[in-house]
């Protein structure tokens, strides 16, 4: 079977964008396709297929391109990356596979399907679901198809025949199992980041699943068991990724210092190999996260750590059931900076109950922290998420307009912010905080003196420009 996974254009996004963060989000880089990939390389290494990957978005590629693309590979199965964000752009790509070849069969995969298992199905251009994760489910498949077998009896395949059965969300327990990505199914050199010291970077996952239950969050494993890969396995891809000429690797996982042992074993095997390869992760400000093992991680190539802080006001801690100590995480950020490591620091305004005075707070308070990077988004109400549905419970959110857009995707989302917020004092107060933040005199000096190569710091320039210009 000839098999070819596309990551759709990001055109039409489900909720009326605003030309500020547009623009923003243009800047910050393109990373890999990890999912397609990691689904592509567990299927190449376990049957005779043959799969390709269109990463359209990296490859600046058109609804028209991607369709002339399908039309010569000539594929037997294309396998689509549904986000429901971007619905509209999915269910293009799975019409333009059929109108290429009405016998191709159209794979659904991603958070979307997830989410809304059987909105997906019942759409007419897709075929199959696969629910959760796809690396074994879409290699069963693919070989039922290519031999006529039952698909309907695969475990985390959902079909328009078993739509309305019960389906096993699909967890991969052993991660050691799965072959690491093989990146040259893409061009590793199409892809950069805004953060990193140099490019081409690289994305890498060495666990999956999230123990904590944040109320704004959708992940469909949240307050779940973290499954982890060894140390041994992680930096054996790591070396790997080090042969192919690519020096900064940004880890993708929820909490990469949710155990810290299995930290200190990564660091003491990288720095036993010497790679010379810079490495980012995510963390949360109150990991047992000390002296010691922050030196460690600098000396084995960690150059940033990113905390999701969400907001500077210690009462919507409590909010949105992050939780987080907010002198912890002012002593936790000083002694990353201390080590010499860069800090990054996600914070969301808008939250259920929030004031204009405690938005101001939060960017006073990422201010104080000295952080190196903070982008500020607006909060809004996510499928699935405690947010979401309790307001759907108690009336806050009168219909449930995720569901709506699922089932028909037709028209965007008009109002999506959290129903007591203002949305035009939102968007002004998003690019205050971007604003205050970064066109500080002392942040753009210490910008330019970071340690950073020459096409990164022009690339940051140009973002300076573009967020000056569209931040007023």
């Amino acid at each position: 079977m000839k098999i070819l996974l596309i990551f759709p254009p990001k055109e039409t996004i489900a909720l009326v964008e605003t030309q500020f963060h547009k623009h923003i989000d243009e800047e910050s880089g393109d990373y890999p396709a990890l999912g397609l990939m990691y689904i592509a390389t567990y299927i190449k290494k376990n049957s005779p297929h043959t799969v390709k990957i269109i990463d359209a978005p990296t490859l600046r590629l058109g609804h028209d391109d991607v369709q002339k693309k399908i039309a010569e590979e000539k594929p037997d199965i294309v396998g689509v990356y549904f986000n429901t964000e971007y619905l509209i752009d999915s269910l293009k790509i799975a019409a333009a596979a059929k109108k290429a070849d009405p016998n191709v069969k159209v794979v659904a995969g991603g958070p979307h399907v997830i989410v809304y298992p059987k909105l997906t199905i019942e759409k007419p251009d897709v075929d199959y679901c696969v629910y959760g994760e796809g690396e074994i489910a879409f290699k069963k498949l693919a070989d039922a198809l290519a031999g006529s077998g039952d698909a309907e009896s695969i475990e985390g395949v959902i079909t328009k025949k078993n739509k309305d059965g019960a389906h096993k969300l699909q967890k991969i327990e052993d991660l050691d199992s799965l072959p690491f990505p093989d990146r040259a199914l893409l061009n590793v050199k199409e892809y950069g980041s805004f953060i990193t010291y140099a490019t081409p970077v690289t994305t890498m996952m060495t666990s999956r699943g999230c123990a904590f239950n944040c109320y704004y969050c959708n992940n469909i494993e949240r307050a779940q068991k973290v499954r982890m890969r060894s140390a041994d396995n992680v930096v054996a891809e790591m070396e790997e990724i080090a042969k192919l000429g690519v020096k900064d690797i940004i880890f993708f996982d929820e909490n990469f210092t949710f155990d810290i042992k299995r930290v200190d074993e990564i660091c003491d095997r990288l720095i036993g190999k010497k790679l010379g390869v810079r490495w980012h992760c995510r963390s949360r400000a109150d990991m047992k996260l000390d002296a010691p093992i922050l030196a460690k991680m600098k000396k084995a190539g960690c150059r940033m750590v990113q905390f999701g802080i969400e907001t500077g006001v210690q009462r919507l801690q409590g909010v949105i059931n992050k939780k987080l100590d907010l002198q912890k995480v002012k002593e936790t950020v000083k002694m990353v900076k201390k080590a010499g490591i860069l800090v990054y620091g996600n914070f969301m305004l808008g939250h259920p109950s929030e004031t204009r005075e405690e938005m101001l707070k939060t960017v006073d308070f990422a201010l104080e922290l000295g952080l190196d990077y903070a982008p500020f988004s607006n909060f809004h109400p996510l499928p699935e998420s405690v947010f979401y549905l309790n307001a759907l419970k108690n009336g806050a959110i009168k219909e449930d307009y995720w569901r709506k857009f699922a089932a028909d995707p037709s028209r965007q989302i008009e109002r999506y912010w959290w129903p007591e917020q203002d949305i035009g004092a939102l968007r002004e107060m998003n690019k205050h905080a971007f604003r205050r933040f970064y066109l500080r005199p002392s942040y753009i000096l210490k910008s330019l003196l970071r340690p950073q190569s020459f096409r990164q710091k022009l690339w940051q320039v140009r973002s300076g420009l573009k967020l000056l210009v569209f931040g007023g």
